[in-house]
């Protein structure tokens, strides 16, 4: 089967199997998501070479400048990411609230346990979203600049976190720049801690709390 082909199966399957589970888990239990997540990852992992071979061909540079450049990347993003946080955390505390109140809220009692837990998770979803469907899209959208790519692959991204409107941006926002910086230098593992961090910032700083339920 011809790659585009392929591809147009396999997202055509997807569109048909997410709304069924969607509409059977609306409460979005972790366990549901990490076990299809998991599942996902496997098949992902079955097909990883041929993923690396026809959907992204060879990379152009080597790796360890492709490394060297994507954390730089990241660090600026998740600094300038973090600030933006920062404020919208503090913007909660404006009103009558002192500043040690603000302050405390990021030294929740498990902070690093989210931060622990919450990168397995990233890059899991950096996978599944940065590897496999960015991938895919590249050969379903051929012509499409690699900013749309990125930005389509960003909403995707941003589509998942719902039914939360605010955290949907948000991570429609962050998506499109993952993926723009997975399209220029094909590293997974800044992107993934870029999104732990930026993740463990929003339960800290927005949210006010830890590793409380389902991670976004």
């Amino acid at each position: 089967m011809r790659p585009r082909y392929r591809v147009v199966v396999e997202l055509a399957i997807l569109s048909m199997l997410t709304p069924i589970y969607l509409s059977l888990w609306r409460e979005r239990l972790l366990g549901a998501d990490a076990g299809l997540a998991l599942v996902a990852l496997g098949l992902v992992a079955l097909f990883a070479d041929d993923t690396r071979r026809r959907m992204w061909g060879p990379p152009g540079r080597p790796a360890a400048q492709r490394r060297r450049h994507a954390q730089v990347a990241m660090a600026i993003f998740t600094v300038a990411g973090l600030l933006a946080l920062g404020l919208a955390g503090l913007r909660g505390f404006a009103a009558g609230h002192p500043w040690g109140d603000a302050l405390g809220s990021l030294f929740v009692p498990d902070i690093f346990l989210t931060l622990a837990l919450f990168l397995p998770w990233a890059l899991m979803q950096q996978v599944l979203l940065q590897f496999y469907l960015l991938g895919r899209l590249r050969v379903l959208l051929p012509r499409l600049p690699l900013l749309g790519l990125a930005a389509v692959n960003g909403l995707v991204f941003g589509a998942v976190h719902l039914p939360s409107w605010e955290l949907a941006v948000a991570t429609a926002v962050a998506g499109t720049v993952w993926s723009q910086a997975y399209q220029r230098h094909r590293v997974l593992l800044p992107i993934a801690f870029s999104h732990a961090l930026l993740g463990t910032a929003y339960f800290a700083l927005v949210l006010h709390s830890g590793f409380v339920g389902a991670i976004p």
